[in-house]
């Protein structure tokens, strides 16, 4: 038992990957009829200053409708999201509540700030 935990220990120290030191997993879930998207940012809400583009984590580098996508790089907090679909149009997302919950849906209802 104390070999186990002086082993963890040093994993932990290596920085070596431990799924119970692991944070949360993030997703957001594309449940609009037919819009894809290509690119996803996040911004601590109000901030405005926008991460990488999320979509690039899928393996076509986009999220497709009847997707889910894992977000990377996010600890608990309020965001903001801007979604920019396949034809170039802009959609933000306005203080996504990340605090409890760890996946936000895209509905095309939500779609409503969009350029």
């Amino acid at each position: 038992m104390r070999l186990e935990i002086l082993a963890l220990g040093a994993a932990l120290a290596a920085g070596m990957s431990v799924s119970a030191a692991a944070g949360p997993n993030y997703f957001a879930y594309n449940l609009t009829a037919t819009t894809t998207f290509k690119g996803v940012y996040l911004a601590p809400a109000g901030a405005g200053q926008w991460g990488p583009n999320q979509a690039l984590n899928d393996d076509d580098k986009e999220l497709d409708f009847g997707e889910r996508l894992t977000l990377t790089g996010l600890s608990p907090g309020i965001y903001d999201v801007k979604l920019v679909d396949d034809t170039g149009r802009t959609c933000i997302l306005h203080a996504v509540n990340m605090t409890k919950e760890t996946s936000f849906d895209i509905r095309d209802s939500s779609l409503t700030d969009c350029k």
